[in-house]
């Protein structure tokens, strides 16, 4: 039993290393085995493998900026959608979008620069929302002081200055809001299908998980999405600004690399307002896809509609001096359609006569020959006429 006592005291002693290169060994095998992620003093996960990115050109103000950049830069813009025709011609939806101020979210967009943006992201302060703080909601971007505030935020979009009360609701009476009275409670897995919100509300969820909420576009409504299309639809008091703000600041307490960067066009645009002369030569604008589409077919079936939509998306054109002429010209192309259709069939129906009357011995042959010929001349002149119709 002593022998084994001594042989585990053994196991458990270290060795001492017997020149220089043990230890630059023991260094090198723990830098290439990170076994578990990395903590910081916050107790903040940072993310074991992330490759070192370049930071050639790039401007940081705090130190701790160096360190996080190969975070934030493979971070991905959530870049903001223009609305389509047919979604701005829905005039229910503009008006709800309109009374919650938040229309330079959805159209109007400016240049959004990935590189200038992401540069804001990495140079935001950890405690820059401390009011004890030197730089309290002042970001320094190449150099350049940049006022970023909630009060910032809501002037920006237009918004009344006042106070602002929290969201009281419960999950369950959001379900039964955006689902029209359909689904009772908000489901256990946290999501709601897309299919099933009034016509409303799906016209909402494509907006918002475009443009508000960060999201994977999915058919899925999460609650953070859920939420924010409520308050959207219901014309609920709610500080915009400040859930812009606390959605940007997000980025400074995180070292996530899979977290999307909402609002871009929106913090370019306060930036360049701030200094106009802060871009430099390697700044690119983004490529925006395609704008949104509230096309009526698309809602079509399980949606409750609760919003009516029709295939003239709510216009009634024929009141305007160019739906008038619209009208106009489909009536005479349909007539002219009708017109040609009659009168191949009347020339049929002649030729057919002829020949049943030759047969039967009504009509000589003469007089046949002299209706066929009568026949093709009246086509020559209403192929005529119409030569003339389409010429003027």
């Amino acid at each position: 039993m002593s022998i084994l006592v001594n042989k585990k005291k053994s196991l458990k002693r270290k060795e001492v290393p017997d020149s220089e290169s043990d230890y630059e060994v023991e260094q090198d095998v723990l830098d290439i085995l990170p076994l578990a992620k990395k903590r910081t003093s916050r107790g903040k996960k940072i993310p074991a493998n992330i490759p070192e990115t370049p930071i050639d050109n790039i401007s940081f103000h705090p130190v701790f900026g160096v360190e996080k950049w190969k975070f934030i830069c493979q971070r991905r813009l959530q870049l903001e959608r223009e609305l389509g025709k047919d979604a701005i011609e829905c005039k229910k939806i503009m008006d709800l979008v309109d009374e919650a101020s938040l229309k330079k979210s959805v159209s109007g967009f400016g240049s959004c620069y990935e590189k200038l943006v992401k540069e804001f992201i990495v140079n935001i302060p950890e405690d820059c929302d401390n009011s004890f703080c030197k730089e309290f909601r002042k970001k320094i971007v190449r150099g350049c002081s940049v006022d970023f505030s909630p009060e910032v935020m809501n002037r920006f979009l237009g918004r009344n200055e006042g106070i602002y009360m929290e969201l009281e609701v419960t999950d369950d009476q959001i379900c039964q809001e955006i689902n029209a009275q359909q689904v009772r409670k908000w489901p256990v897995k946290g999501k709601l299908l897309a299919s099933k919100p009034s016509v409303k509300y799906a016209m909402l969820y494509r907006i918002g998980a475009a443009n508000w909420v960060s999201t994977n576009h999915t058919s899925t409504i999460a609650i953070g999405l859920g939420k924010f299309i409520f308050v959207v639809g219901t014309k609920t008091s709610f500080d915009f600004g400040t859930y812009i703000f606390e959605q940007t600041m997000k980025h400074a307490h995180s070292f996530a690399v899979k977290m999307r960067i909402t609002f871009p066009s929106l913090i370019c645009e306060i930036i360049l307002s701030q200094n106009p002369n802060i871009l430099v030569s390697s700044d690119i604008a983004c490529k925006r896809e395609s704008p949104i589409s509230l096309h009526y077919k698309l809602f079509q079936g399980t949606h409750v509609p609760d919003i009516v939509i029709t295939s003239r998306n709510e216009t009634d054109k024929s009141t305007t001096k160019g739906g008038i002429l619209a009208e106009m010209k489909e009536i005479s192309k349909a007539l002219e359609e009708t017109i040609k259709i009659s009168t191949i069939r009347k020339s049929s129906m002649d030729k057919l006569l002829v020949a049943l009357s030759v047969k039967n011995g009504e009509m000589d042959k003469d007089e046949a020959v002299a209706d066929k010929n009568d026949g093709v001349e009246g086509n020559t002149e209403g192929n005529a006429t119409d030569n003339e119709d389409k010429a003027m």
